[in-house]
């Protein structure tokens, strides 16, 4: 007895899992306009929030390399307080700074849970004491603060914007701008 064949139209030809997915993405893309799922790819983007102080900043992912605890350092004789010293970051040197203590010329008491968020600029990284990492935050544009004028004269330079949520406001630190400050870079008395 023959196997009975079945005519190509009244069987369906199983799909591989990349055709489902195709499939998906296009569902999605025709309910989503282009040009509201781009603002809202660079709304909802988390930065890294942490605390300086009475200070709640918010870091972009992008300069941020990692997070350590307070490590070893090696004082530097010669440059100003807040250039806390040099330390050995897996064989890597990097500099430790104490960002309160550059902006306002008061030091930030280190307490047991410190840490060091350690920026990337090219081939050097940069870490700067926090005094506590509070985790991601994410901001929509309802968030967004008109103009800068809450924030302090020795911080404005360096905030991009500001959020305010839950009666918090959240400042955005551009750290392209304290790395390209040749007062950051020039630390020598």
């Amino acid at each position: 007895m023959a196997d009975a064949v079945i005519p190509p139209s009244a069987a369906p030809l199983p799909l591989h899992p990349f055709d489902i997915l195709l499939q998906l993405d296009q569902r999605i893309r025709e309910r989503t306009p282009v040009a509201n799922a781009h603002a809202q790819l660079s709304e909802i983007r988390g930065r890294l929030a942490l605390r300086l102080g009475a200070w709640n900043l918010l870091f972009s992912m992008d300069d941020v390399a990692e997070i350590i605890p307070f490590p070893r350092i090696t004082w530097v004789p010669g440059v100003k307080r807040w250039l806390l010293g040099i330390a050995n970051l897996r064989g890597k040197v990097i500099s430790v700074s104490d960002l309160r203590d550059f902006l306002t010329g008061r030091p930030t008491v280190r307490l047991p849970g410190s840490q060091v968020v350690v920026l990337r600029a090219g081939p050097w990284d940069y870490g700067l004491l926090a005094d506590e990492i509070v985790g991601m935050r994410h901001f929509g544009p309802q968030h967004r603060l008109p103009s800068l004028e809450v924030v302090e004269g020795g911080l404005r330079p360096y905030v991009s914007e500001a959020f305010l949520n839950d009666n918090q406001q959240w400042l955005a630190f551009n750290t392209g701008k304290l790395l390209s400050d040749t007062g950051f870079l020039n630390a020598a008395n």
